[in-house]
């Protein structure tokens, strides 16, 4: 969590909520499809191959959902502010452009 200056804090640091939303209802959605399928299951073997396909494409469409909301975890050195935001700051501040306006508000 990172403070800015309004002193509004940045929650950059969680996974992404829409996909975290979608894992879970993925989940959900899937565990409940697959146990339906085990429900009805009266040892033909046609219900259990379908409960178990529905299992398998539940976790992997689950892991690839957990890769891509962890992703930004991954790449430490992308955490840190941009070292070059400071001098962009300090060009911006100093521009001939910026100073021209300023001046002409005070005037």
């Amino acid at each position: 969590m990172q403070m800015t200056r309004g002193k509004v804090p940045h929650f950059t640091m969680r996974p992404h909520p829409m996909v975290t939303g979608g894992l879970i209802l993925i989940l959900v959605v899937g565990l409940l499809l697959a146990m339906s399928f085990f429900a009805k299951e009266e040892g033909a073997g046609q219900f259990k191959q379908q409960g178990i396909l529905v299992l398998v494409v539940t976790a992997i469409t689950s892991i690839l959902l957990i890769i891509l909301a962890t992703a930004k975890f991954w790449f430490p050195h992308l955490w840190k502010k941009n070292s070059t935001h400071a001098r962009h700051k300090q060009h911006t501040e100093y521009h001939p452009a910026i100073k021209e306006k300023e001046f002409r508000r005070r005037r």
